[in-house]
């Protein structure tokens, strides 16, 4: 997938950045979660303390040592910090996630299980074809962001994070589509609702809807390369070309990676073919 496609029909920017704090250097001589687990239940539950033990035993003796003497302090936030950069790094992102929530259980406080609900989320993205896999992870980011927001129910953002679990994560996007308009009708300047229904528009296939939500983006946020790059794939498939051109210069102008740089222009190039 190209960055371009990654921008269209991924994730909410701003929410990449907080969620995926470690990067995944080493793979695991089996990655489960790209494989159907054997430790679900055959009523369709998934559990994941089952799941885990197979992780485990793929994993370097060494490593595992060292996690195993971890784990009776995981209450400890910079333990369990330490044990998911870990499991991060053994390409086990959705381990992270799970120790996360058993901090944010332990600390019960908005912040903890905000960020319980951004590493779930993230790991379910990355969750592959384990699609019972999948499926528990977005629920435990739902969970974890409907926690968060009871606590803090004037936290827009955390309501925009739930919404996109479900736009992302469910078959229930509708749930999230009212979350992020109740937000919008309160406050139609919040750019990470806006944006977050801009980017459903495209994916959903209302593309003028889509134009509309990311213009008001970008007049809040003239500096947004991702909405110019999303607001240009609405324009290329309403078909006016040129004005998806247009918004992929100003986007290409505001990326700093050269190397997407390169990857628009070369998209622009293949654009101007049509015109």
């Amino acid at each position: 997938m190209t960055k371009k496609q990654y921008v269209t029909i991924g994730l909410c920017s701003t929410l990449l950045i907080v969620v995926y704090l470690f990067a995944n250097t080493k793979k695991p001589s089996k990655d489960l979660s790209k494989e159907p687990s054997k430790a679900i239940a055959t009523e369709g539950s998934f559990h994941f303390e089952a799941y885990l033990v197979e992780v485990n035993k793929g994993l370097n003796a060494d490593t595992l040592q060292m996690i195993n003497n971890l784990l009776p302090n995981i209450a400890n936030k910079k333990v369990s910090d330490t044990v998911g950069m870990l499991y991060n790094l053994c390409n086990h992102p959705e381990v992270t996630a799970y120790y996360q929530s058993v901090l944010a259980t332990k600390m019960n406080d908005d912040t903890t299980w905000s960020m319980a609900g951004e590493r779930n989320y993230l790991a379910g993205v990355l969750s592959g074809k384990n699609e019972e896999l999948r499926a528990y992870l977005f629920e435990r980011a739902i969970e974890a962001f409907k926690k968060a927001s009871a606590m803090k129910p004037n936290n827009d953002t955390y309501k925009v994070k739930l919404a996109t679990c479900y736009m992302d994560g469910t078959p229930d996007v509708m749930s999230g589509v009212s979350i992020l308009r109740e937000i919008v009708a309160r406050d139609s300047n919040n750019v990470d609702a806006q944006f977050t229904l801009g980017r459903y528009g495209i994916v959903s296939g209302q593309f003028d809807k889509s134009i509309v939500r990311l213009e008001k983006v970008i007049s809040l946020q003239p500096s947004n390369a991702d909405a110019y790059l999303l607001i240009a794939e609405a324009y290329e498939k309403i078909g006016d070309i040129e004005k998806a051109i247009k918004a992929l210069e100003k986007g290409k102008s505001l990326v700093e990676d050269p190397s997407f740089k390169q990857e628009i222009a070369d998209y622009i190039a293949e654009l101007k073919k049509k015109i």
